[in-house]
């Protein structure tokens, strides 16, 4: 038996590399807790698509990635309290260099 998730948040389409102009998602906590997928650590959130709010799964790690930097912003804010069901937030992210000069996807999140 299978169950149907909802559409995962795609980072291909987030083409920003620059920190002052990051590409922005308006997210909306559905359930705080996390699961696993048989590539990724997640959680349920609404995505504001348009003007249109939509059931979206936004990955946190992807289990093949070292970057754990979501992960992690996504825990502190939840020991902080700031992670709740009901919850909007702006997720900024965009394409950074790495200490090994390798693009790496970084991550902030502003409530």
């Amino acid at each position: 038996m299978s169950t149907e998730l909802a559409p995962f948040i795609k980072w291909g389409e987030c083409t920003s590399k620059n920190t002052g102009i990051p590409d922005v998602l308006h997210l909306e906590i559905i359930d705080a807790e996390t699961f696993d997928t048989e590539f990724s650590t997640n959680v349920h959130v609404k995505q504001k698509v348009s003007d249109s709010w939509e059931e979206r799964v936004l990955p946190l790690k992807s289990h093949e990635s070292n970057n754990t930097q979501l992960l992690n912003l996504w825990n502190k804010a939840k020991r902080d309290g700031k992670i709740t069901a009901g919850t909007k937030f702006q997720l900024q992210t965009y394409l950074g260099l790495s200490k090994n000069n390798r693009p790496i996807r970084r991550f902030d999140l502003v409530f």
